[in-house]
């Protein structure tokens, strides 16, 4: 009997230490199993890191100077010249990729304008002193002079036609017309007091808009005739040193003014067609604007870094100075302001010009006048 009990005894001892010695190796296996390797660990470290991580609001889309950059809505690209080596450029904000489109021997080019359907340029050049305007075509890469004497020139909404201030040396007088931009089947519209003009067609109509050079000295006249000739109609009188800037649909436009004459204080208003004016009390110009395209916003560059005895906007357009620029967007109906991009987030200083909305109206793009580079603040 003392036998059985001792053998049962060092049996059950032998179960116990094999159960216990299974159950140790069988964990540590399992345990090793489920664990990933040390390069697996690092992975999963970075990749959501990396996936939270979200570009800048603030960007710089490209690497040289820019001119006449444009949002082309078909192709959901930008357009832009860059003026030092005459290259056109098309590049994709999203993915980032930059491709050559067309090559252009315009020398100086001072400003440009596109085409509607974006297959041609106007630029505007200085020879010898003299103000000169090329047409150039994407499609056939060529430039094409158009005829002397072209003081202004813009084109009509279809993008076939030019309106331009022509100067007769002869007669001594100043007139608007219309003509392919060839010049030839050209049509006078209206006689033009003033030396230096604006011009830009009305959207989704067919009548062309004119008004003297924003001069703070100089009370503007905003005026607007048919493209068939007929009566001058003005608009808005008794405002000086004025820019504007039409809605996308024609019915209203942005006005930039002094509040006086030679006056340092500066406002944004709006204008409708009829003429009544609503002053929006932002002191901005329309060179820092852009329309949304419901007309319902407006996003707009807030200036600072203004000297005090700065004349507006006289020394601006002189390049006497640049402005430090925050930006905003109003909601023209509830007329609520507020900023599209803190302050914080602003990295370095910004005097924008010529901003424009990409088609899904998801970024704002402008050209930052102290570096010539164009940028991108993400709206959502």
């Amino acid at each position: 009997m003392r036998n059985v009990f001792i053998i049962s005894a060092v049996l059950l001892v032998f179960v116990l230490v094999f159960l216990g010695v299974y159950n140790f190796v069988f964990k540590q296996e399992n345990y090793s199993a489920q664990q990933p390797s040390q390069s697996v660990l690092e992975e999963v470290s970075i990749i959501p890191e990396t996936a939270k991580q979200s570009p800048k609001q603030l960007q710089t889309i490209s690497s040289e100077t820019v001119l006449g950059a444009v949002f082309d809505k078909k192709e959901k690209t930008i357009l832009y010249c860059d003026p030092t080596s005459g290259t056109i450029w098309k590049i994709d904000p999203v993915a980032g990729e930059k491709q050559q489109v067309s090559t252009t021997n315009i020398k100086d080019i001072k400003s440009l304008s596109w085409s509607s359907d974006r297959k041609s340029f106007l630029a505007m050049s200085e020879e010898n002193g003299k103000t000169v305007f090329y047409r150039h075509d994407l499609d056939a890469q060529e430039d094409f002079r158009l005829k002397s004497g072209l003081d202004s020139a813009a084109w009509d909404n279809l993008g076939v036609k030019i309106f331009y201030k022509y100067y007769d040396s002869v007669t001594g007088k100043r007139s608007l017309n219309v003509s392919n931009p060839d010049g030839n089947d050209w049509k006078y519209l209206a006689d033009i007091e003033h030396r230096n003009v604006s011009i830009a067609p009305v959207p989704l109509t067919s009548h062309a808009s004119f008004w003297n050079f924003p001069d703070a000295d100089e009370e503007t006249k905003f005026s607007i005739i048919g493209t068939t000739g007929g009566e001058v109609k003005v608009l808005l009188t008794g405002k000086f040193g004025s820019d504007y800037l039409w809605s996308p649909g024609g019915s209203k436009a942005l006005v930039s003014s002094s509040t006086e004459r030679g006056g340092r204080a500066f406002t944004l208003g709006i204008i409708n067609f009829s003429g009544e004016y609503t002053d929006l009390q932002i002191p901005t110009l329309v060179s820092k604007c852009a329309w949304s395209e419901d007309e319902k916003n407006v996003y707009y560059a807030l200036p600072g870094g203004i000297p005090e005895n700065a004349v507006m906007p006289n020394d601006y357009q002189k390049g006497n100075f640049n402005t430090k620029d925050t930006f905003w967007k109003i909601d023209l109906e509830t007329g609520k302001k507020e900023r599209i991009i803190e302050a914080e987030a602003i990295d370095g200083e910004f005097d924008s010009a010529n901003l424009f909305l990409s088609s899904a109206e998801d970024a704002l793009y402008f050209t930052n006048k102290i570096d010539g580079k164009l940028y991108k603040i993400n709206l959502k």
